[in-house]
């Protein structure tokens, strides 16, 4: 069904500030942007709102499905939806987290069905979206909410704020979007889009240059109709979802779309021809390597998976375990101590050799071949990148029957044709997938 036209907020009066420029204000001539400070000229308002509610009713996005509307309180849209949009978009674009909102919705339709889950249950659904301390606090905050809140989300950005994985920008999107509260956002779209129009001369992300950025938000909000009341809730909410959709789809990383944008007239950046400047990109530093090794113990189409601690790396999930590298292994010595060799080649392959030997004992499983390296695992994390080679051991079981695993809860047997339905990181699923059943280096 198509989505009912809202009618445009009025223009702005001429002699009204900045915005009675025009759309047809040409581009800069590479001169710096105007304003002596590196962060603007201060928090006084430019007048966007206007603008950029007319264009996103006009130009904007309409059709996200965590745009619902809940029909009992239009324009207001269901929280639990938007709030899990806010969290799956963090770090995520819109066609990647798409699929991933419809099947956690369709697994857990409230949050009441989301609190009550189980732990496993929710990483799987999330396996493969990345950034998995996401999903351990939006199980978390499901709890609070049912425990504290009586299964209603807080109406407030303040009282949203305190839950887990809910930080300042997100609880305002949630309270505008869902309760119609006068709140700012700031999330990275929005960053990106105060940097250029403020001419932000920092990396966005520092803190003085984020006190400015919040300074510009907080100002920039649509004006009230009187000073004794807010402003209405459809303006708050086309104004946010506008500058959402303003840099998701105009004021791009690369290649902005200048020509379509609505503000542009206002815009330092574009005024002075330096939107390439901006924002100040953060210091380019090397990302360190991490080097890991893998154990594959594997027996009738299953592998052994264990559960990673909460914290860290794919906290919550099921992966390999992890072998100790060899100088981490004590080894015997002629004075009864000491560590082990940390040569390459035999004297690696007998130290995890020996550890692979341990874990067999203490699960009671036989190998029925020697341990030997199959596979390669390489992937780019935010702040460093694994190297990680995988060793595989072959152990004998009945036909038809698995190994009892009684002394430990912690591992399990994955069937190896089960992996889309296990919480598995997505380059461990690959690996388990697509480089273990047929054994190559």
């Amino acid at each position: 069904m198509p989505r009912p036209r809202r009618p445009s907020s009025p223009e702005p009066k001429p002699g009204a500030g900045p915005s009675q420029a025009g759309l047809a204000s040409p581009r800069g001539t590479g001169r710096s942007p105007r304003g002596s400070s590196a962060f603007g000229a201060g928090p006084s308002q430019a007048g966007l709102a206007p603008r950029i509610i007319a264009w996103q009713r006009e130009a904007g996005r309409h059709d996200l499905p965590w745009q619902q509307e809940d029909p009992a309180r239009r324009p207001l849209r269901d929280p639990y939806r938007v709030w899990l949009s806010e969290v799956m978009l963090q770090q995520t674009q819109v066609a990647t987290a798409t699929p991933y909102f419809h099947a956690f919705l369709a697994a857990f339709p409230t949050v009441a069905e989301l609190a009550a889950a189980d732990s496993e249950a929710v990483m799987t659904r999330w396996s493969g979206l990345g950034y998995y301390s996401r999903a351990r606090n939006l199980h978390a905050a499901a709890k609070r909410i049912v425990a504290e809140h009586g299964g209603r989300f807080p109406a407030s950005a303040q009282a949203l704020a305190e839950l887990p994985g809910i930080g300042r920008s997100t609880a305002a999107a949630i309270a505008v979007f869902a309760f119609g509260e006068r709140a700012a956002i700031l999330d990275g779209n929005v960053r990106r889009v105060f940097s250029r129009v403020f001419a932000i001369d920092a990396d966005p992300a520092s803190r003085v240059a984020s006190e400015a950025l919040w300074a510009h938000a907080e100002a920039e909000l649509p004006a009230a109709s009187t000073p004794a009341s807010s402003a209405p809730a459809i303006d708050l909410i086309d104004y946010t979802q506008g500058l959402m959709d303003l840099g998701a789809t105009c004021c791009t990383r690369r290649r902005p779309a200048c020509e379509r944008c609505p503000i542009r007239s206002c815009c330092r950046a574009f005024q002075a021809d330096a939107v390439d400047r901006y924002p100040v990109p953060k210091p380019k530093r090397t990302v360190p390597l991490r080097v890991a090794d893998l154990l594959a113990v594997r027996t009738g189409g299953h592998v052994l998976v264990e559960l990673r601690p909460q914290r860290g790396i794919w906290g919550g999930l099921r992966s390999l375990p992890e072998l100790r590298p060899p100088q981490a292994v004590p080894a015997p010595s002629a004075a009864g101590g000491g560590d082990a060799d940390t040569g390459d080649g035999a004297d690696t392959t007998a130290a995890f050799a020996a550890q692979t030997d341990a874990l067999l004992r203490r699960l009671g499983l036989a190998a029925s071949g020697a341990l030997q390296p199959v596979a390669r695992l390489s992937h780019t994390f935010t702040h460093f990148r694994l190297e990680a080679t995988v060793w595989a051991i072959d152990v004998a079981c009945a036909p038809g029957r698995l190994p009892p695993l009684a002394a430990d809860d912690a591992l399990r047997w994955l069937a190896m044709d089960a992996t889309d339905d296990a919480p598995l990181p997505g380059p461990v699923r690959t690996l388990i997938r697509d480089a273990l059943p047929p054994l190559r280096l």
